[in-house]
C-alpha cells in the first residue's frame, strides 16, 4: 500500500509549502496531487516540486474556471470540441517532459456540487474526446484516473456511479472519494468507520473492474474527540491490508474550516499524525 497526500496549489509559492507540509510525515509521499482548472499551461514546475520528493503528481482536472466563480457549465463545450486545443497543448507538453502523470479527468462526477455532474452520457463523450486527443500525441506517461464520490448525490438511478465509467479502454485506475465528516458537521452526517464508508462502493468495483487497480484518491476524517482520529486510521489501514486490489491512498491534508468543513489535515491532533506515521507512512 502506498500513499500520498493532496496539497493546495499556491502557484509560486507550491514548492516551498509543499516541502514545509511534508515534513511531518516518517517518509516520502508515492504520490502528491493538486487541482487544477482549465486555464491554459503545463504545470512543470509544480510537477518537478513534487518529483523533487520523489512522488509521483496527480492532477485532478477540474472542468470549469476559478476566475469566473466557477459557475460555467463547459461539459457540452469540451464535447463539442471547443477545448481540443487545451488538451492537444497539455498532451504534447506531457509527452515533451515524459515523465509519469496521473491524470484525474472531471473527478466526482456524480457529485451535484459539480457543474459536470450529473449527464452520465455527457461524461463519458468529454472523457474519451480528452483521451482520444491524449493518445494522438502519444502522451502515453499520462495515466487516466477515474475518480466518482463513494455515494451518488442525488441518489437516483440515473446518476449511478457506474453510469460515469467511459470504458476499460481508456481508464487506467479506478478510485474512489469518500470522507467521514464525524458527528458534528451537519444533521446528515455521522461518525462513520473507513469500512462503512468505502466497502459497499469496493465491493462493486471489485466485481466490475476486476483488472484495474484501485485507488482511494482522497479521504479524510474528522478530528472528533481525543483518539478517535487516530483509531479510524489505524483501522482504515488494517482494512486496506485485506484489500490487495486497492494499491494506494491519497489523503486530503488541508484544513477547510473556512469554508465549513473539518479540518483533514493529517496533523490536526499529534496522535492522528503519529498513527498515520506508523502505518501508511511508516518507512518501508
Amino acid at each position: 500500500m502506498v500513499w500520498g497526500v493532496y496539497q493546495i496549489h499556491w502557484g509560486r509559492r507550491f514548492p516551498g509549502v509543499l516541502a514545509g507540509s511534508l515534513k511531518a510525515f516518517a517518509s516520502k509521499p508515492d504520490y502528491v496531487m493538486f487541482y487544477r482548472d482549465l486555464r491554459p499551461g503545463y504545470p512543470r514546475a509544480s510537477f518537478d516540486a513534487i518529483r523533487k520528493h520523489g512522488a509521483t503528481p496527480i492532477v485532478s482536472q477540474e472542468l470549469w474556471y476559478w476566475m469566473r466563480g466557477r459557475k460555467d457549465d463547459l461539459l457540452p463545450q469540451i464535447v463539442a470540441g471547443e477545448f481540443d486545443a487545451f488538451f492537444r497543448q497539455w498532451a504534447r507538453a506531457a509527452k515533451a517532459d515524459g515523465k509519469r502523470v496521473l491524470y484525474r479527468f472531471g473527478f466526482e462526477m456524480n457529485g451535484e456540487w459539480f457543474r459536470w455532474s450529473g449527464r452520465p452520457a455527457m461524461f463519458r463523450k468529454a472523457w474519451r474526446r480528452a483521451h482520444a486527443i491524449f493518445q494522438t500525441e502519444k502522451a502515453t506517461n499520462v495515466k487516466w484516473v477515474w475518480s466518482p464520490n463513494v455515494v451518488s448525490i442525488p441518489r437516483t438511478k440515473e446518476n449511478g456511479i457506474h453510469k460515469y465509467y467511459p470504458g476499460d479502454d481508456v481508464v487506467d485506475w479506478v478510485a474512489l472519494d469518500g470522507y467521514n465528516f464525524g458527528d458534528h458537521h451537519d444533521k446528515w452526517h455521522t461518525w462513520e468507520s473507513f469500512e462503512k464508508v468505502f466497502d459497499k462502493a469496493l465491493n462493486e468495483f471489485a466485481k466490475r473492474y476486476p483488472k484495474k487497480r484501485i485507488m482511494i484518491a482522497e479521504t479524510g476524517c474528522a478530528a472528533d474527540g481525543n483518539n478517535k482520529r487516530a483509531a479510524w486510521i489505524r483501522a482504515a489501514h488494517a482494512y486496506l491490508a485485506k484489500r490487495s486490489q486497492v494499491k494506494a491512498l491519497v489523503w486530503f491534508h488541508y484544513d477547510k474550516r473556512r469554508e465549513k468543513e473539518p479540518n483533514w489535515r493529517i496533523d490536526a491532533t499529534k496522535e492522528s499524525l503519529a498513527a498515520f506515521n506508523e502505518t501508511f507512512a511508516k518507512p518501508r
